[in-house]
């Protein structure tokens, strides 16, 4: 009894997390492991329905939009400096990593003059790197410890196999898997419109 209440707890202060930083739609459900973060509030976009488990976090000016219906699992992590659009019933499974940039430069030398300058501030924000849209199309289902990263679209209904890397886009109705991901066979569209 002491336990569920202390999660209940936690619950709630992480649901006043998601008050201060997204805007939601009705009967989203949080958990003592959600997070929810930005540098400033309205990014962050829940439909209704949804549950969070995982983490989001925008940093600058970079938007999350989450669709209705939407379940992201625990250790999961959605990180935004640009724009990362996630429809409506997709399934994010436990241990998935989506970035819309690549977190640090690519530049041997920047990245020298970063470690140089101590490990924190803002030579560390994701503003100094690469970014491009993700957009995650609805009926995605996406397979624990997957990576997704910057400019990949995943079409409708689409299944991302367990510990794939997406690097490239994935066709409507289709099975990707594996490092990179590749489309590995096609799925019958039997959704009614």
């Amino acid at each position: 009894m002491i336990g569920k209440l202390l999660l209940s707890v936690k619950a709630n202060k992480k649901m006043a997390q998601f008050k201060k930083w997204a805007s939601f739609g009705e009967n989203l459900k949080v958990y003592h492991c959600s997070g929810c973060f930005a540098d400033k509030a309205g990014l962050i976009e829940i439909g209704a329905n949804c549950e969070v488990a995982g983490t989001l976090y925008s940093m600058a000016d970079g938007t999350i939009t989450i669709g209705d219906h939407t379940e992201i699992r625990e250790n999961s992590f959605i990180g935004s400096v640009n724009s990362v659009s996630i429809g409506s019933h997709v399934i994010i499974s436990n241990n998935i990593k989506i970035y819309d940039n690549n977190n640090h430069p690519t530049s041997p030398a920047a990245r020298h003059q970063m470690c140089q300058n101590g490990f924190h501030g803002e030579a560390w924000r994701w503003t100094h790197a690469d970014s491009a849209p993700v957009v995650i199309e609805d009926d995605v289902w996406i397979g624990e410890r997957s990576v997704v990263l910057k400019g990949v679209r995943i079409g409708r209904g689409s299944i991302i196999g367990c510990d794939s890397v997406v690097t490239k886009d994935v066709p409507p109705f289709s099975v990707a898997a594996g490092n990179p991901a590749r489309v590995v066979k096609q799925l019958e569209d039997d959704l009614d419109e």
